[in-house]
């Protein structure tokens, strides 16, 4: 056992954790270790999950304390963007949203992980993948146009909410302009009536 070593990688560990949310892929634990080698990399790994100081949250992801739950959402499905109530929580269009989920859309398959934080990937179009941007993290976030459309899509779709979409919604923030815009690249005309008569008259 080189304690030197392990020391060190300590050190390395607490100093990058802020830089990462506190959100290890493989590939940057790898770096940060110095290990090529993929059977000396997960016996590191190993100590540190010993230590309590690393948990595996799935395949090649890993988190330590303290970690970020927008940023662990990012780093498991990079091709993602928070929406849905997790979007509209963090422009505070809704009063709360769980802080041990995170409801995000994809072109991928959908899926779900469980964990200290649950995510939840929805699966849109590539035609429907637009309409977020970056927070100071680096995370795509839904902008609240695209939030509010992508909640209603899902919401006719059949997913079901902890809040109501007709009442607990604060559509205030919502751009006339844009909303409209989004919406144009909407084909179907029953959802463009359907997001037309639950966001005009609101905003």
């Amino acid at each position: 056992m080189n304690m030197k070593k392990d020391y060190e990688n300590i050190e390395r560990l607490i100093k990058m954790a802020p830089e990462v949310g506190g959100v290890f892929s493989l590939p940057e634990l790898s770096s940060l270790f110095d290990e090529s080698s993929y059977q000396a990399l997960r016996m590191t790994i190993k100590k540190f999950q010993s230590a309590s100081l690393l948990q595996p949250y799935c395949r090649g992801v890993y988190t330590s304390k303290d970690f970020s739950p927008l940023i662990l959402s990012a780093k498991v499905r990079s091709e993602s963007y928070v929406s849905l109530g997790s979007a509209l929580a963090f422009h505070r269009m809704i009063g709360t949203e769980s802080p041990y989920l995170v409801s995000s859309i994809t072109t991928g398959c959908a899926a779900s992980f469980s964990g200290k934080v649950n995510l939840e990937y929805s699966t849109i179009t590539n035609k429907l993948f637009f309409g977020f941007v970056p927070n100071g993290d680096g995370v795509k976030i839904a902008t609240p146009e695209k939030a509010v459309l992508d909640t209603l899509y899902f919401y006719q779709h059949g997913k079901t909410y902890h809040f109501n979409i007709f009442q607990d919604i604060d559509y205030s923030q919502v751009s006339k302009k844009i909303f409209e815009e989004f919406l144009s690249k909407y084909q179907n005309p029953k959802f463009v009536e359907f997001a037309k008569d639950t966001v005009y008259g609101r905003i």
